[in-house]
């Protein structure tokens, strides 16, 4: 049994092979009270891009998911290497200087070093994950432009 994450969306758009989706929003952040500072539950539609797979149209809409271990490895990278960096960074600074202030200023220089790293892990060109799967959930009889 493979545990896999699932979200909805639609096909809006359609270029170079590629499909832009705009993802529904999960049915329990309406409920939680950190919707408006999650960066999963905001006001702003989630559109991602992805290899366009079959006869995809403009307002089809489809499942994207994705290995649940893929996700607990994202994650693991997005909250541990910044910390992991920080806690470096000040040890480093304050066995090669004297002072609070080189520990804190080390510590502030790992931070930044940490989220550099996350955003240069998370943007490498075969980074996406390859076993990321789009399905058409039915096709829509809307006319491109118009919504389903």
């Amino acid at each position: 049994m493979t545990d896999r994450v699932e979200r909805h969306g639609t096909v809006v758009g359609l270029a170079h092979g590629l499909a832009h989706i705009r993802l529904e929003r999960d049915a329990a952040c309406s409920g939680c009270g950190s919707h408006g500072s999650c960066a999963t539950g905001s006001a702003a539609p989630k559109v991602i891009e992805m290899a366009a797979p079959g006869s995809l149209r403009i307002g089809d809409l489809v499942s994207v998911s994705t290995p649940a271990s893929s996700v607990a490895l994202a994650a693991l990278i997005g909250y541990l290497l910044p910390p992991l960096f920080l806690l470096l960074g000040a040890i480093a600074a304050a066995s090669r200087y004297a002072g609070d202030l080189a520990a804190v200023l080390g510590a502030g220089i790992g931070l930044v070093a940490g989220l550099l790293l996350v955003r240069l892990i998370s943007s490498l060109p075969g980074r996406a994950p390859s076993s990321l799967l789009c399905h058409r959930s039915f096709q829509s009889d809307s006319l491109p432009g118009e919504l389903p």
